[in-house]
């Protein structure tokens, strides 16, 4: 027994609406009530072109391309106001296959050094004694004091 489909002409307003917002697509999906793997099959049966799917993938790809051309305007005006970094920004990922890219460069050459240093330094009496009871007085309740006797 197979089930129905859920899609509808006013489910793909809804989704046409929320992508148009900027919605991600599993924002998308809890939108509209079904699970963000029902929103993904939905998504490659539509791109194999099954009925109702792809009627509903194409508007909702339409919504995705004009949010696109939303924003670029966006950027575009923001550029015409001089704001360099819009430019920057439009040049790394629209233009990042023709040398644009946002690129660091790691140099991976490295080179190790091992220093092995034998110190034999026998601490006093006096000197242990000193480490110990900064380490008790650190272990010690705030509030409480022991008093050392000697």
């Amino acid at each position: 027994m197979t089930k129905k489909c859920l899609i509808t002409d006013k489910i793909t307003e809804i989704c046409v609406e929320n992508i148009k917002s900027g919605m991600s697509y599993s924002a998308c999906a809890k939108a509209i009530n079904v699970s963000q793997q029902t929103f993904c099959n939905w998504q490659s049966w539509g791109r194999e072109g099954r009925t109702p799917y792809a009627k509903w993938y194409i508007a909702i790809q339409e919504a995705e391309a004009a949010l696109m051309k939303e924003c670029l305007d966006a950027v575009k005006l923001s550029m015409k106001l001089g704001d360099v970094k819009s430019a920057y920004f439009l040049l790394q990922t629209r233009f990042a296959d023709q040398g644009f890219a946002r690129t660091s460069q790691v140099n991976m050459k490295s080179q190790n050094e091992n220093l092995n240093l034998s110190i034999h330094a026998t601490p006093t009496f006096e000197e242990n004694e000193k480490i110990r009871n900064n380490i008790l007085g650190r272990l010690q309740p705030k509030g409480v004091y022991v008093c050392h006797l000697e």
